[in-house]
């Protein structure tokens, strides 16, 4: 039976026409090759710089073994939430191992870290607090944010002083700050020491998103935001360096606490499966034990950055595995993506609402599967491309 297309008249459904006509349609294209930093796509295999995967854990031997025996001892499902019957011996292992690993009391699993924004910050504010992010945080940050009843204002990107002065004007009251260590977006740090005697100075309660550096950055992959004992909820990803699935925030006994008897991304939620705790345990295990080589890995993105700039292109703000092209126009954004996907590479086109206006990007992500050659491919193609666009 075919539904009458009046039938969704006055919801956001059937808005692909516009979103077409605007260039900003999105969809599904890419399958990866698992193990390696391709992708097919329409019969191509194609070069990709996409992956989040930084580490390459997804496929390690090691991490898929222990996948595969926790699915054999516990299954592959949990059944329940945790405040049920859905709380296993190894969820309780893995938070130990990561309060242990952030330097933190406690740690507590969510299922994706999107959920844990999502419902974390609801969950620590009230209707008389006020909540402040970086105008550049993670669209789920946002999305927590507006759920909470806090009164909400975003501080421009990075901006201390404006910072200090929207906390100053808050006055009393239960306060919040949020943002992230390193910017999915720009590949940028957060200034995470001053944020943190901004945020002591007011009293305010700090929470920090640490998903892209888990892993890559620390002394033992710890991430950037384990360094500063004065954060108070730090979220980590697994399905990033971690290879895994999933997400956890580290804090203190008391908002562990707090979060599982108020967070709806706990309380109403099934617990993190057994294959992707398993993962994760493992890809823990293997960051902290030394065995990826994180000097290695530091000094090829160093290159790839050094190497872009030397061929004209401007990789600033950024210092780390997540390096922007920026383009400007959406149109030039796009056209540079399809040069590219003609020389055998894949590099998606970043375009608004995923960034402001006039901003439209390439985001290159690097990986450990990336080789100097493949490098050396990419900064040839974008200067083919600049040569003819």
């Amino acid at each position: 039976m075919t539904l009458p297309p009046d039938r969704f008249k006055g919801f956001r459904v059937g808005l692909e026409g516009r979103a077409e006509a605007a260039r900003l349609r999105r969809v599904e294209r890419y399958v990866p090759e698992p193990g390696t930093p391709f992708v097919v796509h329409e019969g191509r295999r194609l070069l990709s710089f996409c992956s989040n995967d930084y580490l390459g854990l997804a496929t390690d031997p090691g991490v898929v073994a222990a996948a595969v025996r926790v699915t054999e001892s516990h299954g592959t499902g949990s059944g329940a939430s945790r405040l049920v019957v859905g709380s296993f011996d190894i969820h309780d292992d893995l938070e130990r191992e990561l309060a242990a690993h952030t330097g933190r009391p406690a740690a507590l699993l969510f299922n994706a870290g999107f959920q844990a924004n999502a419902s974390i910050i609801p969950a620590v504010t009230s209707e008389d607090g006020f909540v402040v992010c970086d105008s550049k945080a993670h669209a789920s940050i946002l999305q927590g944010c507006r759920l909470s009843r806090a009164t909400f204002e975003r501080f421009p990107h990075n901006d201390i002083e404006q910072l200090d002065s929207l906390l100053a004007a808050h006055g009393e009251g239960p306060t919040l700050v949020v943002t992230e260590s390193l910017f999915s977006m720009d590949g940028d740090r957060a200034p995470l020491a001053e944020i943190c005697e901004v945020a002591d100075r007011h009293g305010a309660l700090l929470m920090v998103d640490d998903a892209h550096a888990t892993g890559v950055f620390g002394d033992r992959g710890e991430g950037l935001a384990a360094a500063y004992p004065r954060i108070d909820l730090l979220l980590g990803t697994f399905g990033k360096a971690f290879g895994s699935a999933g997400a956890f925030v580290a804090s203190s006994e008391l908002l562990r606490s707090q979060l599982v008897n108020f967070c709806s991304g706990v309380v109403f939620s099934t617990a993190p499966a057994p294959p992707a705790v398993g993962a994760a345990r493992a890809a823990l295990e293997a960051i902290r034990s030394g065995t990826i080589d994180h000097e290695c890995f530091h000094g090829f993105v160093a290159r790839a950055h050094e190497r872009l700039r030397e061929a004209g292109f401007d990789t600033s703000p950024s210092d780390s595995q997540i390096i922007p092209i920026r383009l400007g126009d959406d149109r030039a954004a796009l056209a540079c993506e399809s040069f590219l996907r003609s020389r055998g590479i894949l590099a998606i086109a970043i375009r608004p609402p995923t960034v402001p206006e006039g901003t439209a990007r390439l985001r290159i992500s690097l990986t450990h599967r990336h080789t100097g050659q493949h490098l050396e491919d990419l900064v040839e193609a974008l200067r083919d491309y600049r040569g003819v666009s």
